[in-house]
């Protein structure tokens, strides 16, 4: 959720919490208020009914208005004044209506009477529902204008943020460009525009120096495995040379190959990494696949495996170099990693290529492209798949790893954008 909608549903269910809480609490406030200027005309009528008793010695005669009522009634004995709320019958609206009665007792004569002081609340509840919507609507409407106001000024503040976000999912380090930062005058987006530029700058230097000692370094070992080729073909020659001492050669020309294949595996990686493959065309992957398996048919032989090809008229527009780098490392790692007697299997479809080789136990789906990465029995440099990987996020393709039926099972979809 992006923070500004989250931002948005806390504020609105702040406001309208607050505003639940405010009108409630607003209501009642005004009704006590209310009632209470209701208690102090009670108490005036009260004033006026015991005046007149001190004056003229007798009760005053019981009165019905609109809004107020005056009732006496004999009492046995003196009770405490008081204030109640209760519903009295209106005979002009012939009906229940809440009302404010205030209860005294007067003697008149030797004799207690109990007065009864009715004023109806209609009136009041009516101001109070007045007073109420009135506040409640001002303050909904104060609410909406600053939800707009913060939505807006949230979205202006929040520019230069996103304007960085932007640039960073920009930034590439096979095609570095400078940071084009938008300037603020908010101090957090300026420190953290700075802090990005430094960031960035240190990334590229460092990118910029492993890429060149790796390019440096795979081109320096060239020459001396060339050299140490050369004398292995002379030491191989000379007819003084043991059995023994020639086991010992070829161990040494193994180990020479496999470091010449690192090299040259280190060298491609950087240069794909570089992007230096920039020629583009449509390729057959099928017409690849068959030159592949034509070119690895006395490996294949050796190896005693069976491979089998189901075309289905792949054609990718890619580097052909890359395309046929895809081909040989998947399926150079299947034939490397098959036993005697088994098979391997070659689809392709307009959008996959696919292939699969029979296996004891899976390899670890979140390490086996990394670099370096081999399986407990296998002889290779480790760097074959990383190949794969690497030419696939070049061209944003999707490649995957599945154990499916005892078998290992590697699949492009060139259809699908890199996860």
């Amino acid at each position: 959720m992006k923070l500004q909608a989250q931002y948005n549903r806390v504020t609105v269910a702040a406001t309208l919490a607050i505003l639940l809480i405010a009108a409630i609490g607003y209501y009642y406030l005004i009704r006590y208020v209310l009632i209470g200027e209701l208690d102090e005309a009670l108490k005036v009528e009260e004033i006026e009914i015991m005046d007149h008793i001190k004056k003229y010695n007798r009760l005053p005669e019981p009165t019905v208005y609109k809004d107020q009522r005056i009732a006496f009634e004999k009492a046995p004995s003196i009770s405490d004044r008081h204030f109640q709320s209760l519903l009295a019958f209106n005979p002009e609206e012939n009906q229940m209506e809440s009302s404010r009665q205030l209860i005294f007792t007067v003697e008149v004569g030797g004799q207690q009477y109990r007065a009864l002081v009715t004023k109806s609340e209609e009136a009041t509840h009516d101001l109070v529902w007045i007073i109420l919507f009135s506040t409640v609507a001002l303050l909904v409407l104060l609410a909406v204008i600053l939800f707009i106001t913060n939505r807006f000024l949230f979205k202006k503040l929040w520019k230069p943020f996103r304007n960085t976000l932007s640039t960073i999912k920009k930034f590439d380090l096979s095609a570095p460009v400078d940071l084009t930062m938008q300037p603020t005058n908010i101090t957090e987006f300026k420190e953290l525009n700075n802090s990005i530029r430094l960031m960035a700058q240190k990334v590229l230097k460092d990118y910029q120096s492993l890429k060149d000692f790796t390019d440096h370094a795979s081109h320096e070992i060239q020459t001396p495995l060339a050299i140490i080729n050369s004398k292995l073909d002379l030491l191989i020659q000379e007819p003084e040379l043991s059995e023994k001492s020639m086991d010992q050669v070829q161990s040494i020309y193994a180990a020479v190959e496999k470091l010449a294949r690192l090299s040259r595996s280190l060298l491609l990686l950087t240069r794909i990494d570089s992007n230096q493959f920039v020629e583009m065309e449509q390729v057959s992957f099928d017409e690849i696949i068959e030159e592949k398996v034509e070119e690895m048919q006395e490996w294949i032989r050796s190896a005693n495996v069976t491979v089998t090809v189901e075309p289905g008229n792949l054609r990718v527009t890619m580097n052909k170099e890359l395309a046929e780098m895809l081909v040989s490392n998947l399926f150079s790692n299947a034939v490397r990693h098959s036993s005697s007697n088994e098979s391997i299997f070659i689809r392709t479809s307009p959008y996959c290529f696919s292939i699969a080789n029979r296996g004891t136990a899976p390899l670890d789906k979140n390490k086996v492209f990394d670099k370096f990465y081999k399986s407990d029995n296998s002889r290779g440099t480790g760097l074959g798949l990383a190949i794969v990987r690497q030419i696939c996020d070049q061209y944003k393709f999707h490649v995957s790893y599945e154990f499916l039926d005892q078998q290992h099972f590697f699949k492009i979809d060139f259809n699908e954008r890199s996860k």
